[in-house]
């Protein structure tokens, strides 16, 4: 199992996904980046003197971490930047479900369908940590990679990032959809 797990391309297909993930989660604020803005403080967790601040350097953090995760010696410290953003925005989005405020939007991707955060969207966030925290232990421990293995893992981790991003989407259509019926039974 060990020898696995220290195969280049499960780094790359990690490295990848992420990589992918980030970049489209800050090229999608910044393009609505008003929107973004009101969605930071929408969280309630920074005083109003922040929000726009943090609205403006956040894609541009998330970008660097996506280009970082495909640059060599950057990879492992963007694979643990990668994870300390995810592990803060799982931290507040479980701040605002204790308070009772799941109806507020993620702010995750600003794909026009609002995601409205729960327990599901901490524990995506749980997952997507713990895969930029191996993503970071594998580029310490593994052997290099072949440009075989570099496109074999690219090609992966492309597919899983379409795949996620599809599971997102649907998923944002079965929320709008439910959200649709549950106003017309009234």
């Amino acid at each position: 199992m060990l020898e696995i797990v220290q195969e280049p391309v499960v780094a790359w297909t990690l490295r990848s996904f992420l990589a992918v993930l980030f970049a489209s989660a800050a090229l999608s604020k910044l393009t609505a980046i008003d929107e973004f803005h009101g969605v930071v403080r929408n969280f309630r967790l920074l005083p109003d003197a922040l929000a726009r601040p943090v609205a403006m350097v956040l894609p541009v953090v998330e970008l660097a971490v996506a280009a970082g995760l495909l640059i060599g010696p950057l990879a492992r410290p963007a694979a643990l930047v990668a994870a300390a953003l995810l592990a803060v925005f799982g931290l507040a989005i479980a701040i605002n479900v204790l308070r009772g405020r799941s109806q507020i939007d993620c702010g995750c991707f600003r794909n026009g369908m609002k995601q409205r955060i729960s327990w599901a969207t901490v524990g995506r966030n749980v997952v997507l940590t713990a895969l930029a925290l191996g993503a970071g232990a594998l580029l310490a421990t593994g052997r290099a990679a072949g440009p075989g293995e570099i496109a074999t893992g690219l090609v992966a981790g492309l597919t899983l990032t379409l795949l996620y991003l599809g599971a997102e989407m649907l998923g944002g259509l079965v929320a709008m959809n439910n959200r649709a019926s549950s106003t017309k039974g009234r």
